[in-house]
């Protein structure tokens, strides 16, 4: 299959790839890095929902969503978030969602592509979604998304010891209740949810992309997307380098962050390529904290995934 030659001639394009956890996102937002011209924003909505929780856990108080007037407690968030994630580098004025929506709107890319977690943008968050973006989806079956979200939680907090009593122990730690950033939606409801406000109120027919599909037949689910989004495709596109210099030159919170959340994002920034999924687990091989969370978002996965975009 020749490569395509529509390079140079794809216009504007504004793109968000809202997510679950565990979903490829990370691996697909490095290989569309690769695309020239493309300025990549990761996760700005995440961190501001991730400090707003710090701030309400620890000093028991909302952080408002506008920087300008709020500058002394946007510092305090940066500094919880350099505790909670290992960081050094948090930037007070990346955490507001004010700020973040006009930087999304006001970027003057040919390509802007946003990689963000859906559970960032709750009912009272909705004013907070730039205009002008095209929105996709991506999922993967709760099973996979729980299990190994469960092991990169508790490596993550063990590694910065902020684990104790049960929780410190693998086999009694709980994936839902051990982790004080877990939404009412166990984050699967949550990109469920968005996903119906956005088809009832932006777009009717938002692109939804499984994970595994992606993985499974890159060839073929890739150059879809990326056409679907108006953003170039070459062949090219399937591999990649497997250093972090595109990752350096991504929008983040902090400089440091994929550095320093190894556990989470490590596996990923370093990908070179979509290699096959690994096997699933049965439900017998899990243990009995994910198969809860699973049956409880089971039925929203499984309705998105009728929606999804298929080769």
């Amino acid at each position: 299959m020749a490569e395509s030659s529509d390079e140079g001639d794809s216009s504007r394009t504004r793109t968000i790839l809202w997510c679950m956890p565990r979903s490829v996102s990370t691996a697909l937002t490095k290989c569309i890095s690769f695309i020239p011209d493309t300025q990549v924003w990761f996760e700005p909505y995440c961190y501001s929902y991730l400090a707003r929780r710090e701030i309400q856990s620890r000093l028991r108080v909302d952080l408002p969503t506008s920087y300008h007037g709020n500058e002394h407690m946007f510092r305090q968030a940066a500094s919880f978030m350099n505790e909670a994630t290992g960081c050094k580098s948090f930037k007070a004025e990346c955490l507001s969602y004010d700020e973040v929506k006009q930087a999304l709107e006001s970027s003057t890319s040919k390509h802007v592509f946003v990689k963000d977690a859906a559970f960032s943008i709750s009912e009272k968050e909705h004013p907070f979604i730039p205009t002008g973006y095209k929105h996709t989806f991506i999922i993967r079956h709760p099973l996979r998304s729980f299990y190994s979200q469960r092991k990169m939680m508790f490596e993550h907090l063990s590694k910065l010891g902020l684990l104790s009593g049960e929780a410190a122990d693998e086999s009694t730690y709980d994936v839902e209740r051990h982790n004080h950033y877990m939404t009412p939606g166990l984050f699967i409801k949550d990109v469920y949810d968005l996903w119906k406000y956005i088809r009832e109120n932006v777009d009717s027919d938002p692109i939804v992309m499984d994970g595994d599909d992606l993985l499974a037949n890159p060839s073929e689910m890739l150059p879809k997307y990326c056409r679907a989004v108006g953003l170039p495709y070459e062949e090219s596109r399937l591999k990649w380098d497997a250093s972090l210099e595109v990752v350096k030159k991504w929008k983040l919170p902090a400089d440091d962050l994929v550095e320093n959340i190894v556990a989470w994002y490590g596996t990923a920034t370093r990908s070179s390529e979509f290699k096959p999924a690994n096997r699933m687990p049965s439900r017998d091989e899990v243990t009995h904290d994910v198969i809860r969370c699973t049956d409880q978002v089971l039925p929203f996965y499984k309705e998105m995934y009728e929606h999804r975009m298929k080769v």
